[in-house]
């Protein structure tokens, strides 16, 4: 908390004002105190000039609020940063803290210097106090909604990641969302369109499942930390289903979400957001039968056993494979082997390293006879050797050696790893 305190007060000291140099660079312009977001109340106008300095520790605040105090990591920086400039133009004129008069008639040179507070340390903490709760007030339960085509079966939910993966018409299981207090009685899954009648980015898509992530934070961050959510979850679905190589078709993967939003939330808009491309539109359908989902599970459930450390090294093997997945030739060869690198990868000792991970996989020795060649692609890709996969010199030679693309065989490797992985790393600790 101390350095967050330290923050506000280097930037109470670097808001001005009157311009530092004469020009309208960095000046903002407000009314001061309280406003109400939904009529216009008027008040005094003011100006206040920002320097670069200004901007950055007001990115500083937000990173350090943002990572050291864990009730609001589901918040964006940008809404934090808003929320910190927001906060500052209401209690700028607060008589328990500022001399008003000093700070609307430019009686001192900055911010600071019209503070009431002899007690710098008290000062920091009110000011912070006041940033913090504002926050809370952005901070609402949303479930996050996205569709993505040719991915059918059962439903079911990861309750360690508050994933819900729905059929459509799966009327049971979608009610059960509304039990949890989310306001899915106003939007048709079947159809995409609210029960009004009113059509979404959902209403003229193809699809059978609806995939649920809940979460809890700001606009911006609830939708950031779903699509953390469902990357790893498409990668793992991918890894698990045993396919040969998956071929995509022209049509482009859908991206837009749906923000549901709690009873329990005072924001109740419902909001519809771009997410990404977060599953690619694959040629032919993928069916998830109660085999599949029952080791899409037992995937979580062992995940969830291991140290945080391991979960940090395969929760971002999965986001790369997602990354490769929806990408192609050089950038999905590239994001494939910094799955690996996630993975197993030790600084100094890349191949090396992963070499020692796919040792410890099933089917090592056949993989063992094609990482060289493959990271000798990767080499070639990377250093600029190669335009693209099959410019590589040895591009012929591995294809007659192993009869098989080497862009197919490092998708199906990390894919080999990643559903392995949790499992790898369990009996590794059982060892130990």
């Amino acid at each position: 908390m101390d350095k967050i305190i330290g923050q506000i007060i280097v930037l109470t000291k670097n808001i001005f004002l009157s311009s530092p140099d004469g020009s309208r660079n960095g000046m903002e312009q407000f009314f001061v105190g309280k406003s109400d977001p939904f009529r216009f109340t008027g008040g005094f106008g003011l100006s206040w000039w920002y320097t670069k300095l200004s901007f950055k520790t007001v990115e500083n605040i937000s990173f350090l609020i943002n990572s050291q105090l864990i009730e609001f990591s589901g918040c964006d920086h940008k809404s934090i940063q808003c929320v910190i400039r927001d906060t500052l133009h209401e209690i700028c004129v607060d008589k328990k803290i500022f001399n008003g008069d000093l700070v609307c008639f430019g009686g001192k040179n900055n911010l600071f210097e019209c503070k009431i507070e002899s007690d710098v340390k008290k000062y920091g903490i009110y000011i912070l106090d006041a940033i913090l709760e504002n926050i809370r007030k952005s901070i609402a339960s949303r479930s996050i909604i996205y569709a993505a085509p040719r991915i059918t079966g059962q439903s079911f939910s990861i309750s360690s990641e508050k994933l819900h993966i729905i059929h459509k018409y799966d009327r049971d299981k979608w009610n059960k969302l509304l039990d949890l207090g989310y306001c899915t009685d106003q939007w048709n899954p079947a159809s995409g369109n609210f029960m009004d009648g009113q059509t979404t980015a959902f209403s003229s898509k193809k699809y059978d499942y609806v995939f649920v992530a809940e979460t809890e934070g700001t606009i911006e961050g609830s939708r950031f930390s779903a699509s953390l959510k469902f990357r790893k979850l498409f990668s793992v679905i991918s890894a698990i289903i045993e396919y040969s190589f998956r071929s995509k078709v022209m049509a482009r993967p859908y991206s837009m979400c749906l923000q549901i939003p709690h009873s329990k939330s005072q924001e109740k808009n419902f909001t519809l957001n771009e997410i990404g491309e977060l599953f690619p539109y694959y040629g032919n359908e993928i069916k998830l039968n109660e085999s599949n989902i029952l080791k899409i599970k037992q995937w979580y459930e062992t995940e969830q056993n291991l140290t945080s450390q391991q979960r940090n090294r395969i929760e971002k093997c999965a986001h790369f494979i997602n990354k490769g997945m929806n990408s192609s030739d050089i950038e999905s060869y590239i994001h494939y082997f910094v799955a690996l690198d996630a993975l197993y990868g030790k600084i100094g000792s890349v191949f090396n390293s992963i070499e020692e991970g796919i040792n410890r996989l099933p089917d090592s020795n056949y993989w063992n006879k094609k990482i060289s060649w493959l990271f000798d692609l990767r080499n070639e890709l990377v250093h600029g050797g190669s335009r693209y996969i099959e410019e590589w010199p040895k591009y012929m030679r591995y294809y007659r050696h192993f009869e098989a693309e080497p862009v197919r065989d490092i998708e199906k490797l990390v894919f080999h790893a990643l559903a392995s992985a949790p499992f790898s790393h369990h009996e590794l600790n059982n060892k130990i």
